[in-house]
């Protein structure tokens, strides 16, 4: 942990509300805008003096270790607090990170660059959050069946509750000439609806990709296009794309993939994704500083005026009034009632984090070209200076009914995020699977295939606080039965009973011997443990867990092969 007696960073900043930021003109045939962007200081302000030495600290365990390098960019309100590249962008070159020039695989982040195309086209009158999206698949063969009676709606897409069942393949290929178009990909790997919509979060990296070809086709262009003119041209984020390759006279140079799986890190193989709108943007510390700061409601009025940005940072989706929620695409983090916002993201060999507290005009984004943690560094980095609220310590209950509670919710559940149901596949779902056994004082015991065991406390009824800890555990009974089971650490995904016949022990008879490497390197895809780990840290337990893999899509150097 770094030093906590540092505190000058951001101190006596306001909880200021996002400030208007105009009308935007009409998109219908995806044109840009241009706007002045914010501008970059070179070195920070005196009382941030301290803040690269704070961040340096969090960093250097991770580089050179988990990955070569990484880029950093903080920013302060309308402020560019500090911009950074750290180590190497290719370990067989030498060539070093910049903080301009040197673009990384986002992964996941690249939802929230989506989800706000999505917004555009609400603010313009071309999309609607709660019409069926079949609407905007007239002319496209990608059709959503009427499985259920309540259709899917883009507010069903950007909170992960379309119902959609869990897609294993993310449209990986490693030669570029594979790629295909969003239509041919989303039809090829559509996924079946499961549940209604509104029921239950269940991460979904094909929702966020058909959103994005709802984009494209509601404007009549490519989903790529329409996000350089409307997003990164207004932003003057000129370094970034969401094209695969990255074009040969694109700006800046992608940073090498790496792998530190083996004894020593090694420039890795490229990788494509057919899912671009679920993550395949590349971008620099700069230009994710711009985008930041324009959710920030600074430097720009080109992407969304102040009451669209607003709707976006609103709470979406409520899973439990004791646990976190999500907004139009970020999730919530940390205590429910805090404000920290984002999204982490991940790649075969990237990693990346993106975080946004309002409340304090501030944002932090770190990416790496490796398989570096950026979000723990990301929370030390906050916590260094106070702007998490402290977590208050309830009292637990002491009800005599509280064991009778307790062994209601006994029993196994399984992910959302990774519920196989038919075939081989269950083995990834039984990775996430959670055991929850009653204690003798009403509290809980929960424990997944391989990890730690966790002590809960009951503090009211059906809602459980980690026992040394920051985590919340809370539970949705109906007529007696436990429905749903959440844990505020793991916004992405819901927990479901399981039937007797799915029982661990049953299904691992059966499935057993499937558990091989590629199952394994599914279920980073769950997007889970980015929060996992932010909970880890919060509760002082961190213990460097593998990084979050939403969109598993490596990469490219511009000069390398492909």
């Amino acid at each position: 942990m770094i030093n906590t007696s540092r505190r000058t960073f951001l101190t006596g900043v306001g909880g200021l509300a996002l400030t208007g930021v105009g009308s935007t003109a009409d998109r219908a045939k995806a044109s840009s805008r241009t706007v002045e962007a914010g501008t970059v200081p070179e070195t920070v302000s005196p009382e941030m003096s301290d803040l690269e030495s704070v961040v340096e600290e969090t960093l250097a365990s991770q580089l050179g270790d988990a990955a070569p390098g990484a880029t950093v960019a903080i920013v302060n309100g309308d402020d560019i607090a500090l911009a950074k590249g750290y180590g190497h962008a290719d370990v067989e070159t030498g060539r070093r990170m910049d903080k301009k020039e040197t673009a990384t695989r986002i992964g996941s982040v690249s939802k929230l660059v989506t989800w706000t195309a999505v917004m555009q086209g609400v603010q313009d009158g071309v999309l609607d959050l709660d019409a069926d999206v079949n609407r905007y698949l007239e002319d496209s063969a990608v059709t959503i069946p009427d499985t259920y009676s309540d259709p899917v709606t883009l507010r069903h897409l950007g909170t992960h509750t379309a119902g959609f069942s869990v897609v294993p393949n993310p449209g990986l290929v490693t030669n570029s000439n594979a790629l295909t178009s969003l239509e041919t990909a989303l039809v090829e790997d559509q996924p079946d609806r499961i549940r209604p919509p509104s029921e239950a979060v269940a991460y979904s990296n094909w929702g966020a990709t058909l959103a994005g070809h709802i984009v494209a086709e509601a404007y009549d262009t490519t989903f790529e296009e329409y996000v350089q003119s409307n997003i990164c041209g207004p932003l003057e984020m000129n370094h970034s794309t969401f094209t695969q390759p990255v074009p040969a006279d694109h700006p800046g140079d992608l940073a090498a993939p790496h792998d530190s799986s083996g004894d020593e890190i090694t420039r890795a193989d490229p990788l494509y994704i057919n899912w671009g709108p679920a993550g395949s943007m590349s971008a620099t510390a700069l230009d994710m500083a711009a985008f930041m700061q324009a959710h920030l409601g600074y430097g720009t009025d080109a992407i969304l005026n102040s009451e669209t940005m607003a709707t976006m940072h609103s709470r979406q989706y409520g899973r439990h009034p004791a646990v976190n929620g999500l907004r139009y695409g970020f999730f919530e983090y940390g205590p429910p009632s805090g404000s920290y916002i984002g999204h982490s993201g991940g790649t075969v060999y990237y990693t990346a984090w993106l975080g946004l507290l309002p409340d304090h005009d501030v944002g932090v984004f770190i990416g790496f070209n490796g398989l570096g943690d950026p979000v723990t560094p990301a929370a030390e980095i906050l916590t260094e200076y106070g702007l998490f609220p402290e977590t208050p310590t309830p009292d637990p209950t002491t009800a005599r009914t509280s064991r009778e509670r307790a062994e209601a919710v006994a029993g196994e559940y399984k992910s959302t995020a990774t519920a196989f149901e038919d075939d081989w596949r269950q083995v990834i779902g039984l990775l996430s699977r959670l055991s929850v056994d009653a204690t003798d004082d009403g509290g809980l015991v929960t424990q997944t295939m391989g990890g730690d065991a966790v002590e809960w406390v009951e503090t009211e009824p059906y809602v459980y606080r980690e026992r040394n800890g920051d985590d919340v555990l809370a539970v949705d009974v109906a007529d007696g039965r436990v429905t749903q089971l959440h844990l505020n650490s793991q916004p992405s995904t819901t927990f479901l009973p399981v039937t007797m016949p799915d029982q661990r022990k049953v299904t691992l008879g059966a499935v057993g011997a499937a558990a091989g490497g590629s199952a394994l390197s599914l279920v980073g895809w769950a997007g889970i443990s980015g929060w996992r780990r932010l909970s880890r840290f919060r509760s002082g337990r961190d213990g460097g867990s593998t990084p979050d893999d939403e969109t598993a899509q490596p990469d490219r150097n511009k000069e390398g092969s492909q």
